[in-house]
């Protein structure tokens, strides 16, 4: 409920300063942005994530954290480049979105690594 309280007094903030300063009310609804996903990260995703990383089994531990980290950077990433978008920086946000995807794909390869080589070993045994 707090949340919606703060969503709805920024909105009223943002638009008198939309009305009173036009110039900086993009500077402050980025600053906006920012300090509202660091304040959801630490308040909500970080002690939810701490708490059911407990009940994760140790094997598929690295598993759990990676998918986690995938989903919140693929949030983040939505986010920026809607953000992005509204100020009319559409290369840019494609830019971010692509490079983003592909640090993920990087991520999640090297994870696997071990993985692929144990499979191509097996498949080099059965040829």
């Amino acid at each position: 409920m707090i949340i919606y309280l703060t969503i709805i007094l920024a909105f009223c903030l943002l638009q008198l300063i939309k009305e009173t300063y036009p110039r900086i009310h993009s500077i402050v609804y980025t600053i906006y942005i920012f300090l509202f996903l660091t304040y959801i990260f630490t308040v909500f995703i970080i002690p939810a994530v701490s708490q059911y990383t407990s009940y994760i089994p140790t094997n598929l531990l690295p598993v759990f954290k990676l998918l986690i980290f995938s989903v919140l950077l693929l949030f983040l990433s939505q986010i920026i480049e809607e953000l992005l978008l509204d100020y009319e920086y559409t290369s840019l946000a494609s830019l971010f979105t692509f490079t983003t995807k592909v640090i993920l794909l990087l991520v999640w390869l090297n994870h696997l690594k071990q993985f692929y080589d144990k499979f191509l070993s097996l498949l080099g045994l059965l040829s």
